[in-house]
């Protein structure tokens, strides 16, 4: 929950009355004893009217409570207000909030714009009682979308998988255990197997069991054209022992990570960036030149001097999983000028509320 709060506090707080406002005119439609607080009563009554999901459930009420002082402040209604308007799903496996990644079906999504998801705990364990099995995760979905999908789709997973989570550096787990989604579902996928096994082979024809720093350079630098001005920090934190260097394992994370399209920050940390991601919604179904990703650290604090990268006066800025909301049921946003950053940009409620 600590997650959702962070970014609904981005999007207050670097909004204009705009974003500022439809968070408000939300919690004051709540607010009907006008006392500047949510009860449960209060909130039971408008989300049975205005909302239709688990989140109208009395146990949101007590989530939502960052106080627990049994009535919700203006803080957490906004972070109510973002997960509603930013498409979050509920896990169709255990019924969970899905806070991070999740998968979803392709076709259901192709086809209805309809979020059918699984957290990634019911993806390994194939807790997935649906009639499709071809899911992506919501990292690739986007990217499917923008490009027209370099990375297959998964099928369900036969089994868990046997593989520890333990020894996967915290930072890095969630991605790890994606790449092995992947690679366990290209077991019934002859061609991407081949794709894979081309690339780790010509990885490996040059060391043998480790590839330190300086290898990595020079092989891989090569190979793929990386916007990346933090190379020995993204070497760190790809190899789960960086005084190794890259194992087998690393090396197949690696190629999901560019199959996918998961993408550097390109404000001033420069850095690799491992969970929810900011870029112009305008230009992001163009080629990579125009597409600019921002990390939340450097949109949060206005670090990004790239005007050019906004062709408009006041672009749409939107994180990865509002942005893939929007794609999807066709929102229409809004723009809203964002506050006293170098870029001039923007923000928006996906909602348009």
């Amino acid at each position: 929950m600590e997650y959702m709060r962070g970014l609904a506090k981005i999007y207050y707080d670097v909004g204009e009355e705009g974003i500022r406002n439809g968070a408000n005119k939300f919690f004051d439609s709540m607010d009907t004893k006008r006392d500047g607080k949510i009860s449960l009563y209060e909130y039971l009554g408008f989300m049975a009217s205005n909302h239709d999901g688990p989140l109208r459930q009395r146990e949101w009420f007590h989530k939502l409570d960052k106080e627990q002082k049994g009535s919700l402040s203006r803080e957490d209604v906004r972070t109510l207000y973002y997960m509603i308007n930013s498409g979050r799903p509920f896990c169709i496996g255990c019924g969970e909030f899905v806070a991070a990644v999740y998968f979803t079906c392709v076709e259901c999504f192709n086809v209805s714009c309809t979020l059918i998801s699984v957290c990634l705990d019911c993806y390994e364990a194939n807790r997935i009682h649906h009639q499709h099995n071809q899911f992506l995760d919501n990292f690739a979905l986007l990217e499917f979308k923008r490009t027209g999908s370099k990375l297959p789709a998964l099928k369900a997973p036969a089994r868990k998988p046997q593989d520890s989570h333990a020894e996967y550096p915290e930072n890095t787990k969630e991605l790890r255990r994606m790449a092995k989604a992947y690679l366990r579902s290209t077991l019934e996928d002859p061609e991407e197997q081949k794709k894979i096994k081309k690339f780790v082979d010509s990885v490996r024809r040059d060391f043998q069991n480790f590839m330190k720093y300086k290898e990595y350079q020079r092989i891989l630098g090569k190979k793929l054209e990386l916007n990346c001005r933090g190379p020995e920090k993204f070497f760190k934190l790809l190899a789960k022992d960086p005084k190794n260097g890259l194992d087998n394992s690393d090396v197949e994370t690696f190629y999901y990570i560019v199959r996918s399209g998961r993408p550097f920050c390109g404000g001033n940390c420069g850095l690799f960036i491992t969970g929810t991601f900011f870029t112009c919604s305008e230009s992001f179904g163009e080629d990579n030149t125009k597409c600019f990703y921002l990390c939340r650290e450097c949109f949060k604090n206005g670090k990004f001097e790239k005007k050019d990268k906004f062709e408009k006066k006041d672009p749409i800025i939107l994180d990865n999983f509002a942005l893939l909301h929007v794609i999807g049921m066709g929102n229409q946003v809004k723009t809203v000028p964002k506050r006293n950053t170098p870029s001039n940009g923007a923000i928006v409620s996906p909602s348009g509320q």
